[in-house]
């Protein structure tokens, strides 16, 4: 059992009541809060109704995203241990460790005004970039803070600049030490498309978070083998609309050149501050405009 004097008095509730509050936890923060407002612009909620997924710290899927990542790319179980380690405290047992994923959906609007887009994002689609990601980071942190007034150990591994960082990998290009898109993935919230991005039941436009806890969590039961089987493209079902959307031919058949995405990406920075006032880089023109932009697409769009 972990020690931390937090965990005097710590709740102790059965896995399924845990997970239920864990949900409404999100949900009434990211209905609630200011920060999921764009303020500069109409003050509208940057984000729609969150989606929440949980998986066992345990899961062997983990060590798969080790070979299919990289050996770089942390297990629930390191990061826990790592943290552990740096604040002195003992490591929760591996059984006591587990995964909140959630997914936080960008309104329709935003989505339906960029989907009008050709060669930039949207001045809504930029802001939800920079304030929008800032809201995400909080929801995070806001989780963390939660359930350690609970008396639980929790991380958010992307929060920890000892443990998170990008780097650029000749295997599998630019990466990180923690993907949120996977872990999602793992948790059941969805799969991967032609463009890499993650399709879930709200579509793929959204920012996406996560948090280690010293809970036993349960792996989705419905959780798929396929990592594509959401994507029209990938299933042979026709559509290819991603492609079409890029601007700078960053898609094609046979994936996604993060290289050339990333360096368009990183050009719309003085476009945007010029145009919009903010200073961020942004796109997100494949999210927006094809048939899983806001859901599972269910046939082909022609």
């Amino acid at each position: 059992m972990f020690s931390h004097p937090a965990t005097r008095g710590r709740w102790s509730v059965e896995t399924g009541e845990f997970e239920r509050w864990i949900v409404e936890e999100i949900r009434g923060f990211v209905r609630e809060d200011p920060g999921n407002r764009l303020e500069r612009l109409d003050g509208s909620p940057i984000f729609q109704e969150p989606l929440v997924g949980f998986v066992s710290g345990e899961d062997p899927i983990f060590d798969r995203l080790k070979q299919i990542i990289g050996e770089f790319h942390m297990t629930p179980a390191e990061v826990m241990g790592a943290v552990a380690q740096q604040r002195g405290l003992s490591v929760p047992a591996a059984a006591e460790v587990g995964v909140i994923s959630f997914v936080l959906p960008i309104s329709s609007e935003t989505r339906q005004e960029n989907r009008q887009m050709k060669d930039r994002p949207s001045e809504r689609w930029a802001h939800t970039r920079l304030f929008g990601e800032e809201f995400n980071r909080k929801v995070q942190a806001h989780l963390v803070s939660v359930l350690e007034l609970k008396g639980h150990f929790a991380v958010a591994p992307e929060m920890e600049e000892s443990l998170f960082r990008m780097l650029l990998d000749e295997k599998v290009g630019l990466a990180s030490t923690w993907s949120q898109r996977h872990v999602a993935f793992c948790a059941g919230l969805g799969t991967f498309g032609l463009s890499d991005g993650l399709i879930t039941a709200a579509g793929k436009g959204h920012r996406v978070g996560s948090v280690v806890v010293d809970h036993a969590l349960d792996s989705p039961e419905a959780r798929t083998e396929d990592p594509y089987r959401d994507c029209l493209s990938h299933q042979e079902l026709g559509c290819r609309n991603c492609i079409k959307r890029c601007p700078v031919d960053a898609i094609s058949e046979d994936g996604h050149d993060k290289r050339k995405c990333m360096e368009f990406v990183m050009k719309q920075i003085p476009v945007i501050k010029e145009e919009y006032g903010i200073d961020i880089y942004g796109c997100g023109l494949c999210q927006t405009g094809v048939p899983c932009a806001e859901g599972v697409p269910q046939a082909d769009p022609k």
